[in-house]
């Protein structure tokens, strides 16, 4: 019978442990998949995707190269190099949700 060579069983146990650490995480149930914010100079809406979501719970929403960083507390954090242009700034999802402005994730339908 083969028998196991020390490299082999060591990326064996990392796989399983990494395995085994991606299955015990869960995604935050309260975070939208967009958030819709409206652009006072430039008269437009725009629309910022989730594109991460962060060991602590926080979120980086985008749109190109523009993103936005919803913290722990579920406050759209203010750009810090530049100026907070977009109207969602400073606002909690509660208070976004209950004027409109998210696109909600609903998985599984």
């Amino acid at each position: 019978m083969p028998r196991m060579t020390a490299m082999a069983a060591i990326s064996i146990s990392m796989v399983v442990g990494y395995a085994s650490g991606c299955a015990a995480q869960t995604f935050p149930s309260d975070l939208p998949l967009a958030i819709v914010c409206y652009h006072e100079q430039k008269q437009s809406w725009v629309v910022g995707y989730l594109e991460t979501v962060n060991a602590d719970g926080s979120a980086v929403y985008g749109r190109g190269t523009l993103t936005a960083n919803l913290g722990v507390e579920r406050v759209v954090e203010p750009p810090r190099n530049r100026v907070a242009a977009l109207d969602c700034y400073g606002k909690s999802l509660e208070q976004l949700r209950a004027t409109g402005r998210l696109v909600e994730l609903r998985p599984g339908q």
